[in-house]
C-alpha cells in the first residue's frame, strides 16, 4: 500500500495529543511499515497484556486523527502512516513553540539551539540557513 501526504497538508494539520498507547502504536507503524491489527497486537498487546480490541480501537483513533490510513484487505484493515516520524515531530515541536510567548518562548528557543549545537555544528549552519529563508519569506510576504 502506497500512501503519501499532499504537499502542504502537514503545515495546516494540527498535531493531536497522543496517549502512551497511541504513541507506541504509531512508533510500531513507523518502524515496521503498514500492518494489520493482529501484527500490532502480537508485538505490543501481548507484552502489555492488552486485548486485540484495545489495539484495534487505538488504530481506529489514530485513523480518525488522520495519522494513519487504512485499506480493507478481506475482513481486516491494514494501517499505514500518513505522516512520517520526522514530520510528526517537527509539527509537534512547532505547535508547542507556537503556543509559548515571551520568556517561555525565548527559553525554548535557547534550549533548542543549545541542543542542536551539541548534536552537530552543521545543525547551527542549517539553522542559520532556515532563519535566513524565513526572513526572506517574511519580507516578501509583508
Amino acid at each position: 500500500m502506497t500512501i503519501g501526504i499532499g504537499h502542504g497538508m502537514l503545515e495546516s494539520m494540527q498535531i493531536p495529543v497522543l496517549g502512551e498507547l497511541e504513541t507506541a502504536v504509531l512508533e510500531f507503524i513507523w518502524s515496521h511499515g503498514a500492518a494489520e491489527v493482529k501484527d500490532v497486537h502480537r508485538e505490543l498487546g501481548t507484552a502489555r497484556n492488552i486485548t486485540l480490541n484495545t489495539i484495534q480501537s487505538t488504530l481506529e483513533r489514530l485513523h480518525r486523527k488522520r495519522l494513519l490510513a487504512r485499506e480493507r484487505i478481506g475482513h481486516a484493515y491494514r494501517y499505514a502512516a500518513l505522516v512520517s516520524r520526522n514530520e510528526f515531530r517537527a509539527r509537534a515541536v512547532a505547535g508547542l513553540a507556537g503556543t509559548l510567548r515571551g520568556a517561555e518562548g525565548a527559553g525554548v528557543i535557547a534550549a533548542f539551539v543549545d541542543l542542536a549545537a551539541r548534536a552537530d555544528k552543521k545543525n547551527l549552519d542549517r539553522l542559520e540557513q532556515l532563519i535566513a529563508q524565513a526572513r526572506t519569506r517574511r519580507g516578501a510576504g509583508s
